[in-house]
């Protein structure tokens, strides 16, 4: 048979699936182990979000919906961005997929041409980096040791911009670390890019667990932050 893709043949498997396999098998052996792997809660769904799921299959709310999202869902979310973080996007900016990889995913075939750049600073989620290879992208990671609280400073992302240079990756809070950045911090990293003329992917799918210290949306940063900036969140 022919070879498969060999941008697919390159990408690694992924390492929360491994960690959340092998949790799964130690638990099974009987030991006591904490699974830290999937990022999912550990209660069920809530009634009512399953009540409604029942309502619809009932109501024969079964076909195709637009590539976007049902318009419904896309006003909620523009609502809820209002409210929570006093965003204000129209609906026709809003784009509703499976989850926040399929989203990821999506802006980064949307944006990315082979061989443009990516910045992510690291530790980050595993999937950001193969996402971009499947892409035909190339990730330039960062590495933000522990002496530097886990962030990227401005002279490292501007010390790793180059011509080919595209998009911005910024996961605030941040899935490994647990780390939040100021409103500050925030402002000089995006106003580089702006600078720049990059693209930003805010992914700021933990907005709402922020314990210590005050979230701040780079969308929130003003005009000309937004316009180039694609939020990544989810429910």
């Amino acid at each position: 048979m022919k070879p498969l893709s060999t941008i697919a043949a390159a990408v690694s498997p992924s390492a929360t699936v491994a960690a959340d396999t092998l949790a799964k098998q130690m638990q099974a052996a009987g030991k006591d182990v904490i699974n830290l792997g999937p990022g999912e809660p550990d209660f069920d769904t809530p009634e009512p979000i399953k009540e409604s799921a029942v309502t619809a299959l009932a109501a024969g709310k079964t076909k195709y919906t637009p590539a976007a999202g049902l318009p419904i869902l896309r006003e909620a979310i523009a609502a809820r961005l209002s409210a929570d973080l006093g965003l204000n996007y129209a609906p026709a900016q809003i784009v509703a997929a499976s989850g926040a990889k399929h989203s990821v995913y999506l802006s980064l075939r949307a944006l990315l041409n082979a061989g443009d750049e990516v910045v992510i600073p690291a530790p980050y989620w595993v999937t950001y980096s193969e996402a971009i290879a499947l892409t035909g992208g190339t990730p330039v990671v960062v590495r933000c040791g522990q002496d530097r609280n886990f962030k990227i400073t401005p002279e490292q992302l501007t010390d790793a911009i180059t011509e080919k240079t595209k998009l911005f990756i910024i996961n605030n809070p941040c899935n490994p670390t647990g780390m939040l950045y100021t409103e500050d911090e925030l402002r000089a990293l995006c106003d580089i890019c702006v600078a720049h003329d990059l693209y930003i992917m805010s992914d700021e799918i933990y907005c709402e667990l922020v314990y210590d210290g005050v979230f701040t949306s780079a969308a929130s940063l003003g005009e000309a932050v937004k316009e180039r900036t694609i939020l990544i969140n989810g429910v």
